[in-house]
């Protein structure tokens, strides 16, 4: 009944016409009765064009890739089809963009939330194909969705117009920020340098690397005699390592200020890129890396495990691109549930803006098995960890510029 209605009033003004032409030839006026006639033909015309303004008509958007890094630039290329013979006086399209991108090259209309407008206006040709180019900024991580986009169209005098929606949708990652670290080294020498590490790194016999000189602890069956008898000092064979490092990253993704608010707290997205540059380093170095976090990926729990693997990386990047912020609480079980599962010869690297008192007395059990490195996030106002709760803590500076910073430093 409601599409019957509607028809009556789409076609209502054909109506009048029609009665003006049937009063013209019934008092015999042909000038009315042209009139009559025509207006009835033009208002059939155009309602017929408004019906069929979108048959035959897509939109469709291409991305370069569906992953991006963060200040990455992609191309996004745009279609639009009018596959009839009918032409289209105008075409008007409002695709639904994510906020948190830059866009340029196109029109872009800013809405209240985390969804704007990409608008499109244009007049189409029988059978035209149009198709434009875009760039996209990648300024921010997350999963960002394109679409669905609104189609309308009409008669040309814009009496009446059709809606249509392209559900199509597209998908882009975009990974974290990820910084060089400065010192260069400075992952290395917290997890096997100057300070001594109770973390005891199993030796190969077979693989010899080189002699130093003796040091006090050091196992008299690897004095080498040969090379000490030709010195002025003892000398002891070294040997390669018969295991890869291993290391645990674990992330706070708690933010006691907001709580579940958002994601976008400055202070836990320069955490989030904190753990992006540290596992890109690690794995870098052909170190097994594995990541766990409070933060939830679809709900679940974020861990990755130690692994070699070249998809290791990616694993984890896609997990902090994805990463949403969970309750207070839930590091320190994190920290305590993984640390019961990892072997004596892993190094722990606790990353996180506020330590609780539960994280802390986390950390310290787990010290108990493990060498633990932190990396405090120096936010205004924040406290630091005790410094004897780690085997080595560094301390990395917020700023409310830190997406323009060309490396990571890391101080102690």
């Amino acid at each position: 009944m409601r599409r019957l209605a509607r028809l009556h009033d789409e076609i209502g003004g054909a109506y009048f016409w029609l009665a003006l032409a049937v009063v013209g030839w019934l008092v015999r006026s042909v000038p009315l009765a042209l009139v009559g006639t025509l207006g009835a033909l033009s208002a059939a015309a155009l309602y017929f064009w408004a019906r069929l303004s979108l048959t035959g008509v897509s939109y469709r958007r291409r991305l370069e890739r569906s992953r991006a890094m963060c200040d990455e630039r992609i191309t996004l290329e745009i279609e639009i089809v009018n596959d009839k013979l009918l032409p289209l006086s105008w075409l008007h399209i409002e695709d639904e963009v994510p906020s948190l991108l830059s866009f340029e090259g196109g029109t872009v209309l800013s809405n209240t939330g985390f969804v704007d407008t990409l608008v499109h206006l244009v007049p189409m040709l029988p059978y035209q194909r149009i198709r434009s180019r875009l760039t996209i900024v990648a300024t921010h991580r997350g999963e960002f969705i394109f679409g669905p986009a609104k189609l309308s169209s009409g008669d040309p005098v814009g009496l009446r117009q059709r809606s249509a929606l392209a559900e199509d949708l597209a998908r882009l990652l975009v990974y974290p920020k990820v910084f060089p670290l400065a010192p260069a080294e400075i992952m290395s020498k917290a997890l096997l340098g100057d300070l001594r590490s109770r973390r005891e790194i199993l030796h190969d016999p077979s693989r010899t690397a080189g002699v130093r000189e003796y040091r006090v602890g050091d196992p008299l069956r690897f004095v080498d005699w040969r090379a000490t008898a030709r010195s002025t000092a003892i000398l002891v064979r070294e040997f390669e390592p018969s295991v890869t490092p291993r290391v645990a990253v674990f992330l706070d993704c708690s933010d006691p200020t907001l709580g579940l608010a958002s994601v976008d707290s400055p202070g836990l997205e320069f955490a989030i890129s904190i753990a992006a540059s540290v596992v890109s380093d690690l794995c870098a170095r052909k170190v097994a890396v594995g990541l766990f976090s409070s933060g939830t990926v679809a709900a679940s729990p974020i861990a990755v495990p130690l692994s070699t693997s070249p998809a290791a990386l990616p694993a984890m990047l896609e997990a902090l691109a994805r990463a949403r912020p969970a309750g207070g609480g839930r590091f320190a079980q994190v920290l305590s549930v993984v640390g019961d599962t990892l072997q004596r010869q892993t190094s722990v690297v606790a990353i996180g803006v506020n330590y609780s008192e539960s994280a802390i007395a986390a950390i310290g059990e787990l010290r108990r098995r493990n060498s633990v490195i932190g990396i405090w996030v120096a936010t205004e106002g924040a406290t630091p960890p005790p410094a004897e709760l780690f085997d080595v803590l560094l301390q990395a500076r917020f700023a409310s510029d830190w997406q323009q910073r060309q490396v990571l430093e890391l101080s102690r």
